[in-house]
């Protein structure tokens, strides 16, 4: 058998088994296409979800150290003894 019949029947062979499975080869593939994406739906929906809470509480954070911000400025107004006068002269 010389090289090129060789190259030949390993590019044939392979192309039978194919077109003898092509359907069912075709079947597995959409399968596990449909798998993939239910996977990726359910992954997606998780991440959402945990992305939703971590909002939350990032949400919960911000609105506390706000707070605590407030009462601080308040408190340092309320201790000031030499008010300003409200003038961006440098001489406060």
């Amino acid at each position: 058998m010389t090289r090129t019949s060789v190259f030949a029947a390993a590019l044939i062979l392979p192309a039978m088994f194919v077109s003898g499975c092509s359907e069912e080869t075709q079947e597995r593939a959409q399968a596990t296409a449909e798998g993939a994406a239910a996977d990726t739906a359910a992954n997606a929906e998780v991440i959402g979800e945990e992305l939703r809470e971590g909002a939350i509480v990032a949400a919960d954070e911000v609105s506390e150290g706000a707070a605590e911000l407030r009462d601080e400025l308040a408190e340092n107004e309320a201790n000031d003894t030499d008010p300003s006068d409200n003038e961006l002269d440098g001489t406060d």
